[in-house]
């Protein structure tokens, strides 16, 4: 009588999703109590044997104990399977190489990175697919596998040993290229997959021009001609190339380490945009099932509670912008949008005045001369040195976290902004629903000098954004420019201002 194959699955640094799959197979697998006898499985089973022909190993391998334990397996098993693309190329587990293993504890264990590194069980090594540990005779690729392919390939080994599939043995190899740190917009050419969405958005929807695909094959970037860098060929800082980065290859600078260590100092303030804001508590677990008002007084409590000695509201200095553009006599370019500003100056404004004395900024910093931060969902506001620091909304939820901040434990009761506050009902400009009067808005495209130009406009502020949804979509928030994403967070803010 023939021996069944004993087959025996194990896991290591992954999600376990591909082990699901065989756990999946339902009916299918009885199919395989014919031709094969599994021994081990955590998945489905508590029985384990060390005695296999074939072992299937899901998942990278991440610490020196997993290495250990996977040359064991390798000893004992006539068959080594790496099951799914962890297994096989060391997928998305790859993209924590980048980090030391202190650093990446760091990001999940904010304030016990150094503690644990000393831990056996949290000592990290760079991930690694099996192979590149010990030697694999087979590879399932797939994320997860297709469960017909695992079928399939269980039920061959109870006739004949499986041939190595080296036609399928590709691998993830990290260019090693280095980041593009010399503009607001950052680009790591390591995580870029050159979707040319980035390129898109800034070349044929704006007409900027800023960044493309350049060189060719494997040494493809994002970058400019003569590699001069986004700034200096024209960059206006609006971020619509981070906002539609799936991968995260495009980012702002993050100044939260050096603020963390700054804030407690009792020197610095802080005004939130209610926009930056609303990005905020749409992605923080606890905020984002109470009602605004009720979520924005967590926030204040919060920032007061980390060190900041006062919080203002930016939106006051964003109407009292408005309105000062509004009282022009002529058309001015309403002045609370930095990038549109920075579009016209490089384009030159026809029959439009940039009133920067009216900037929100500016009006703010005669609140607050010094020691003065911004929360904004304005990827240009970065480029603005008056203020101490710029913080997008992941750069907030970044400085709660690493200051060990939970929000939900603070008393919001009585909690206010510091100064004045804006009047109910007033709307933020960046939203393109915003008209009011003597007020044009433009969203700019390839075209928006000629349309400015040939159009007849009234007195007063004309509203220019290059966002695709105005600020509610600026490069500073949360990457997003689905339908609903944004509907939420224009509805959050509009409940918030009480505007119906």
């Amino acid at each position: 009588m023939k021996m069944k194959p004993k087959i025996a699955v194990f896991d290591f640094a992954s999600c376990e999703g591909c082990e699901l799959q065989v756990a999946n197979l339902e009916e299918e697998i009885l199919e395989l109590i014919d031709a094969v006898e599994v021994v081990s499985f955590r998945e489905v089973m508590k029985e384990h044997s060390d005695d296999y022909d074939v072992a299937f190993i899901e998942g990278s391998i991440n610490r020196p104990a997993d290495e250990e334990r996977l040359r064991d397996i390798r000893s004992r098993a006539k068959v080594l399977i790496a099951l799914g693309d962890c297994a096989c190329t060391g997928c998305v587990n790859k993209l924590r190489n980048d980090w030391s293993g202190e650093e990446a504890l760091a990001e999940v264990y904010p304030g016990a990175g150094k503690q644990l590194s000393d831990n056996e069980f949290f000592e990290l090594n760079p991930a690694r697919a099996v192979d590149e540990v010990v030697s694999v005779d087979f590879k399932i690729r797939g994320c997860p596998v297709r469960k017909e392919q695992v079928l399939y390939y269980i039920k061959r080994l109870s006739t004949m040993p499986p041939a190595p599939n080296k036609d399928l043995d590709y691998r993830v190899l990290l260019r090693g290229m280095p980041s593009d740190d010399r503009s607001i917009v950052k680009y790591n050419p390591n995580k870029c997959i050159l979707c040319r969405r980035c390129a898109m958005i800034c070349q044929d929807v704006l007409g900027v021009d800023a960044l493309g695909v350049v060189q060719k094959g494997s040494q493809s970037i994002i970058s400019t001609p003569q590699n001069i860098g986004f700034d200096a060929n024209g960059c206006i800082h609006c971020g619509q190339c981070i906002s539609v980065c799936p991968v995260g290859a495009l980012s702002n600078h993050s100044p939260v380490q050096t603020l963390a260590m700054e804030v407690g100092k009792k020197r610095l303030s802080i005004a939130l945009d209610s926009l930056a804001l609303a990005s905020f508590v749409q992605k923080h677990p606890g905020l984002k099932t109470l009602p605004p008002e009720l979520a924005e007084r967590y926030v204040i409590a919060g920032l007061r509670a980390i060190g900041f000695r006062r919080v203002y509201q930016y939106d006051y200095f964003i109407s009292q912008s408005v309105q000062k553009d509004t009282q022009s006599e002529k058309p001015v370019l309403s002045s609370w949008c930095l990038a549109a500003q920075n579009y016209f100056r490089a384009n030159g404004p026809p029959a439009l005045e940039i009133n920067e004395p009216h900037a929100p900024w500016n009006l703010l910093l005669e609140e607050e001369h010094k020691g003065i931060c911004l929360l904004s969902p304005c990827s240009a506001m970065k480029s603005f040195k008056a203020f101490s620091y710029v913080l997008t909304a992941a750069n907030l939820m970044e400085l709660f976290k690493q200051l060990d901040t939970d929000l939900e434990f603070l008393d919001p009761d009585g909690v206010t902004y510091d100064g004045e506050t804006v009047e109910k009902g007033f709307r933020h400009p960046g939203i393109p629903a915003f008209h009011n009067g003597r007020n044009r808005s433009f969203g700019i495209t390839p075209d928006v000098k000629d349309r400015l130009a040939s159009a007849t406009l009234n007195k007063g502020g004309v509203h220019v954004y290059p966002c695709l949804q105005g600020c509610v979509n600026g490069g500073g928030n949360h990457p997003g420019v689905d339908e609903k994403t944004l509907e939420d967070r224009i509805n959050w803010f509009a409940e918030l201002r009480g505007v119906t």
